[in-house]
């Protein structure tokens, strides 16, 4: 009964960025500290230590997390990929089949700056975050907010 109320202490992930490549993991044994990933650039399989990919690898996000984050419309994001106006990002596809017609965009944390970054310069920028508020989301810090006469503003804690 207690096995069931139990939640899982480590947070579970599909997809990752490592050497700014995107790997997807097939199997994973932190006992044997072991992590066996498809790397998709490369078209294989490649053995990682867990460790080693806990500490280097860089999260991957989908169109739909990014277009949250930046609060845009996941069409709006690409659009400006098939415009041409960002870099495209890695492809995902079934490792069967590397030819398929279905793909998936997966960005990194230096794509989903770069595209902050092009909705400033170009003047998108309602209801964007700032910069330091990006930032605070993709590291999954906390934003609190004081109250000003004029409105809410946002406060960090220093690092």
């Amino acid at each position: 009964m207690d096995r069931k109320k139990r939640k899982s202490s480590t947070k579970k992930f599909l997809y990752f960025f490592l050497n700014n490549k995107i790997h997807r993991v097939l199997s994973s044994s932190r006992s044997k500290d072991e992590m066996i990933a498809w790397s998709y650039l490369d078209r294989k399989r490649v053995l990682y230590s867990h460790s080693q990919v806990l500490k280097n690898m860089e999260k991957a996000y989908s169109t739909t997390q990014v277009a949250d984050l930046l609060n845009k419309h996941k069409v709006t994001i690409e659009d400006y990929i098939l415009e041409g106006k960002i870099k495209m990002p890695q492809k995902v596809y079934p490792i069967g089949k590397p030819d398929s017609k279905w793909y998936k965009f997966m960005y990194s944390e230096s794509d989903i700056m770069d595209i902050h970054e092009f909705i400033l310069e170009a003047g998108y920028s309602k209801n964007v975050p700032s910069k330091a508020e990006l930032r605070a989301l993709l590291k999954h810090s906390f934003i609190l907010y004081t109250k000003t006469e004029t409105g809410f503003i946002p406060v960090w804690k220093a690092e």
